[in-house]
């Protein structure tokens, strides 16, 4: 049976986290997942002002009519009424901490802490904060006792019991992770889904120079699915793998079907990268996404240089539009977030059968590598 120390720190059954993914709060796949011993991430980006225009109507009850604070508090005693039967269930909150997101994330993350600090009970299953998509440390202690309290929380002190961890997609922004103080490091390589970076920097390179790097645990991101490439993330100095796109893939997935037979459908080659409405994105290839790359071309330059240029009005547009379309299932016309991994998804397997044939898979491999290559 494979052993990480991410299962230490952690204490679930497999060394897996299933990626907070918008524009849906993925509730039942969070409840899916540690159902079955992997860390379930609740999504917020569509709690950020009110319900979501992409939200489906299911989701929509459990959000209720409140403000974004109370509606990470509703979803949060959502999924722990789902889970607390399960003793080894574990779940966490994934919050964007993005410039153009702050607003909304103090409030995601204060509605964490009210809803742990009024039902400690709750804080036996929520054990993880996940940030991603900008700069984690203006939430550490450090630097909210520098002033920038009013502004920021400190999530360590604030939630003592979390594991927290932040998304990064280089070897400087993990240094920087590791500065503020966070418990696991998640390096995330391009071909990831969705919020990417501009540089090119594949899994490949950036494992396991993240894992060089730095002293804190690290968890594999972007190109991951199956147990091959867990096994390869193992090989390579990480405790534990992050999977989005494989997980949208999955008969518990809060995503259309649509969306799930999009991705079975695509290549390798099938997936773009294009502004978002903060930060590049990386989208499944179709006519509203080619859309999004010709205003994404105005000022490329700029963009690869890493100088931050905000989405304009009409990338927002077509983004808006096209997620709105998702609600529809109009392939074509939709807004349809997806990783390169894409191309080696085949197949739409219950949440249990994913993680069992995966946990399957690489420990075989690892089993039997030595006999294989050595003499």
């Amino acid at each position: 049976m494979i052993h990480t120390k991410f299962l230490d720190i952690l204490g679930t059954k497999y060394p897996i986290i299933q990626a907070g993914m918008g524009p849906y709060s993925t509730t039942d796949l969070c409840v899916a997942v540690a159902k079955e011993g992997a860390i379930g991430l609740i999504s917020t980006i569509g709690m950020a002002g009110g319900v979501s225009i992409a939200t489906p109507e299911s989701a929509k009850e459990i959000f209720g009519s409140g403000k974004t604070k109370e509606i990470i508090k509703n979803v949060i005693q959502h999924v722990y009424d789902n889970l607390k039967e399960y003793p080894d269930a574990r779940f966490g909150v994934n919050v964007p901490v993005a410039g153009d997101f702050n607003f909304a994330a103090k409030k995601l993350i204060r509605g964490v802490i009210e809803i742990c600090t009024k039902k400690p009970e709750i804080k036996e299953k929520l054990v993880m904060i996940v940030t991603s998509a900008g700069d984690p440390l203006p939430w550490a202690i450090d630097a909210a006792s520098k002033g920038a309290k009013k502004q920021y929380i400190p999530i360590k002190e604030e939630l003592p019991h979390v594991t927290w961890s932040h998304v990064c997609p280089n070897v400087r922004g993990s240094l920087r992770a590791e500065k503020a103080g966070v418990d696991i490091i998640i390096a995330s390589g391009r071909e990831g889904g969705a919020h990417c970076a501009w540089r090119d920097v594949s899994s490949m390179v950036l494992l396991p120079e993240v894992v060089k790097a730095v002293k804190t645990p690290v968890v594999a991101a972007g190109g991951f699915s199956d147990g091959v490439s867990l096994a390869a993330a193992l090989a390579m100095g990480a405790v534990g793998v992050q999977m989005g796109t494989r997980f949208i893939a999955t008969q518990e997935s809060d995503f259309e079907q649509m969306w799930k037979e999009a991705i079975v459908k695509r290549a390798e080659t099938d997936t773009l990268v294009a502004r978002g409405l903060f930060g590049p994105m990386r989208f499944l290839r179709n006519p509203m996404s080619l859309k999004v790359v010709d205003e994404t071309i105005s000022g490329a330059s700029d963009l690869f240089r890493g100088i931050q240029c905000p989405s304009n009005s009409a990338i927002m547009k077509l983004e808006l539009d096209g997620l709105t379309k998702l609600l529809e299932e109009n392939e074509d016309d939709s807004i349809i977030l997806g990783g390169v991994v894409t191309g080696r998804i085949h197949s739409i397997p219950t949440v249990k059968e994913l993680l069992d044939s995966i946990m399957k898979e690489a420990e075989e491999i690892i089993t039997n590598l030595p006999r294989n290559v050595l003499k």
